[in-house]
């Protein structure tokens, strides 16, 4: 940042991430917050962010200039409601997709630099002397959110950091709060819509580096997918200064065996100016081992952090005010360009990102990863079989296929094949797998090999299932695991191996049971 009072900090260790604990261990800096896993989904879904800053040059007006900072901007809270109890506010648009399911997660997120109320500057032979007026508020995990349709309600969260505690951050006092409000938006009757945040605290006027605020609403859900995904999301706060790169390792999970592996990625940051070049954002390329700098329509490589809301490479405007500079306030998410899977491979189980700087300095807050696993590896963790899955994940069960149920008809100009299944023998690697593998416990049922139909978390959709397949013609039937409280679909039970791969295989070659497979149950 621009005539920022010097500062020393220091880098103290890299840390691997434990795949069973799932704990993100990075490069921290002195005073900051070593990122841990926050939350962790195998899923059929995906994942919706929005947010805004709640800072800026005026208080209703968007503000589009460019090449202005914060730095030299005299900042005031911006505050788009007529409600007298609120003196700050901001609004964001969230879309969902009109086939999602259910919310499976949201995490509301809030981080401002907050040293006293109002600052002032004066010049004095070409430098800024900063003067702070009116006393810090003690209470910075309290806001106000709203949901669509409905009225402000008082949420406190938890203080991930904050830098007034800090020598090394005291003079500029960033600070970041999360709360969990999953609850909130599945008990909303109407989730798309206008949701707004207010009352978020940070300084007014000028402050040494710039004052900066914004808020973070983080959605997982579940919905059609051709492919279940793994998503995670860490938090925790980190300076990112030219020193040394910031290096953040994910695992747990295991791309697709075949075709395009498709990964996303969501970062949130705080003091990232769009006029400041020299900040990059990078992923390893498991190929080579070298890192391969990112950038879109909206981003750019040697200035990725840059004071803006963007959805790939569209700048997020849903927003009131729908400002094009938010002034030191990030969020970015993005997908991988993963041509040719040059960057992550097929049954790659870990990947690295990168971030640096060599003149913009910046707090990174939050980061979230995806990706589409392999339907094995979800499989083998709907069974518990799986070793090198996080054992901490949240699980949704149920596929939900993009694809119909029924036969699709095929463009014929798109060439598209119609669903071909080629059954697999006695003699497949599948097969001998199964024999191998060790069974699952299950309390209260007989032990023997089940062709599974389907397995859900509801028992009202699972009585569904099983009354659809009966009048198919199938004997199906239903039990539930009391370890997780799933409901298994299933169509036979039986003491061999071979007979239940055998229904399996079969089954797969009707498109609409395609996502059959065997669990083997108490037999250890």
């Amino acid at each position: 940042m621009k005539r920022l009072l010097p500062i020393l900090f220091l880098l103290v260790s890299l840390i691997c991430v434990n795949a069973q604990e799932s704990e993100l261990q990075l490069d921290t800096l002195a005073g900051g917050v070593s990122f841990e896993s926050q939350k962790e989904f195998y899923i059929f879904g995906d994942v919706a962010v929005i947010g805004n800053n709640i800072l800026s040059k005026d208080d209703k007006d968007a503000f589009n200039n460019p090449l202005a900072n914060n730095d030299d901007t005299k900042m005031r809270y911006v505050d788009i409601d007529s409600d007298t109890e609120t003196f700050s506010s901001s609004q964001a648009t969230l879309n969902l997709p009109t086939d999602f399911k259910k919310i499976a997660y949201a995490g509301l997120y809030w981080t401002a630099t907050y040293a006293y109320e109002k600052g002032t500057r004066k010049e004095q032979k070409g430098n800024y002397d900063y003067r702070g007026n009116g006393e810090r508020s003690t209470v910075i995990n309290q806001i106000k959110f709203k949901l669509p349709n409905q009225e402000y309600q008082d949420v406190e969260g938890s203080v991930i950091y904050d830098g007034s505690e800090n020598v090394t951050h005291a003079i500029n006092s960033p600070y970041v709060c999360y709360a969990d409000v999953t609850k909130l938006l599945i008990k909303a009757e109407n989730k798309t819509g206008d949701y707004a945040v207010a009352n978020v605290k940070a300084t007014e006027g000028y402050l040494s580096g710039g004052s900066a605020a914004g808020w973070m609403l983080y959605v997982v859900y579940q919905s059609p997918t051709d492919n279940p995904k793994y998503i995670s999301t860490y938090h925790g706060f980190a300076l990112v200064n030219k020193e040394e790169p910031l290096d953040l390792t994910f695992k747990n999970f295991k791309s697709v065996e075949k075709g395009d592996v498709k990964t996303s990625v969501v970062l949130a940051a705080i003091e990232g100016d769009s006029d400041l070049q020299g900040d990059e954002f990078a992923i390893i390329k498991q190929k080579d081992g070298t890192f391969q700098s990112l950038s879109n329509g909206a981003r750019f490589q040697q200035n990725f952090f840059n004071s803006s809301i963007t959805n790939n490479s569209i700048k997020n405007r849903d927003r009131l005010p729908n400002s094009e500079n938010t002034l030191g306030f990030d969020i970015a998410k993005l997908d991988i360009p993963n041509y040719n899977n040059t960057i992550i491979n097929n049954n790659t189980s870990e990947t690295t990102l990168r971030l640096k700087t060599q003149s913009d300095r910046f707090y990174l807050y939050f980061t979230a990863f995806q990706t589409e696993i392999a339907q094995t590896y979800f499989d083998d963790i709907v069974q518990e079989n799986n070793p090198n899955a996080s054992q901490s994940a949240s699980v949704a069960p149920e596929i939900v296929r993009a694809q119909p149920e029924s036969v699709p008809s095929y463009d014929t100009k798109e060439k598209r094949k119609p669903y071909r299944y080629y059954k697999r023998g006695l003699n497949s690697k599948a097969y001998k797998y199964l024999k191998n593998k060790k069974s699952t416990a299950i309390a209260g049922i007989e032990g023997g090999y089940y062709v599974v139909a389907g397995v859900f978390a509801e028992s009202a959709r699972a009585g569904k299932w099983t009354s659809k397949l009966i009048k198919k013609g199938y004997d199906a039937n239903a039990f539930i695991n009391p370890k997780n409280n799933w409901n298994y679909v299933y169509l036979l039970r039986s003491d061999t191996a071979d007979e239940a791969f055998k229904l399996a295989e079969e089954l797969k070659t009707n498109y609409r049971y395609r996502d059959a497979w065997v669990l083997k149950a108490n037999l250890d």
